[in-house]
């Protein structure tokens, strides 16, 4: 899902932000991994949930998407138990003067054999023979950006490097079937539509968006 719009305030002086990328441990961090808070100084580690949470809520509140607070807590939550139960990469922007977490990016790593619950079954049923499409790939679980900073940018950069941290993998997403500032730029980073998923927040159908690996991708840390 995503949580990305709008764009520059007008007479706002953009603040310096730092876009940095983290790996999780392969086996996951354990059930007590709690994040450590943004500030400064603060780098090379995950955040809480609550940042996930109050990021991802205060930018899906906006129009386009409109959404209830209950899906920004519900994806957070999903956030901390995949950062304790398998390995995460995430991308983060945050502010080089206070260390505040403005904008994040974060998925893991795919494959159909490893996802046994209702949603995974719910997106093989809907993709049908397209779902092999994703196979051995990297979903993105969550891209969204603070409101408060509408710097030129601050999104795309942190999407950048997110993929380019999985760039010798295909990467897919499921966003809203809507037009927005997301969609489109996912597609102008490479993501082609897929097909349609479970339903989203706004009680249709999620757009399943895939992009094909890059042609000559940078060695991976694991």
């Amino acid at each position: 899902m995503n949580a990305f719009s709008g764009q520059p305030e007008p007479g706002r002086q953009p603040s310096a932000t730092v876009v940095e990328v983290v790996w999780g441990l392969p086996m996951g961090l354990g059930p007590r991994w709690q994040g450590v808070t943004s500030g400064p100084g603060v780098a090379g580690v995950l955040p809480p949930r609550e940042e996930v949470e109050a990021i991802y809520g205060a930018a899906a509140a906006e129009p386009p998407l409109n959404e209830d607070p209950k899906f920004a807590a519900l994806f957070a939550d999903v956030y901390e138990v995949s950062v304790q139960k398998g390995q995460v990469v995430m991308a983060l922007a945050r502010n080089q003067a206070d260390g505040r977490l403005t904008a994040f990016a974060y998925g893991h790593h795919w494959k159909w054999e490893e996802q046994k619950y209702p949603w995974a079954f719910d997106l093989q049923r809907s993709l049908g023979e397209r779902c092999v499409e994703l196979e051995s790939t990297f979903a993105l679980n969550l891209l969204a950006r603070d409101p408060e900073r509408r710097e030129q940018g601050i999104g795309r950069r942190t999407l950048q490097a997110w993929l380019h941290a999985v760039a010798g993998y295909g990467c897919w997403l499921q966003t809203d079937d809507i037009d927005s500032p997301a969609r489109r730029l996912y597609q102008s980073l490479g993501f082609t539509e897929l097909g349609h998923g479970p339903e989203a927040p706004n009680g249709r159908p999620g757009l399943v968006m895939h992009r094909m690996p890059d042609a000559n991708p940078p060695r991976q840390p694991w």
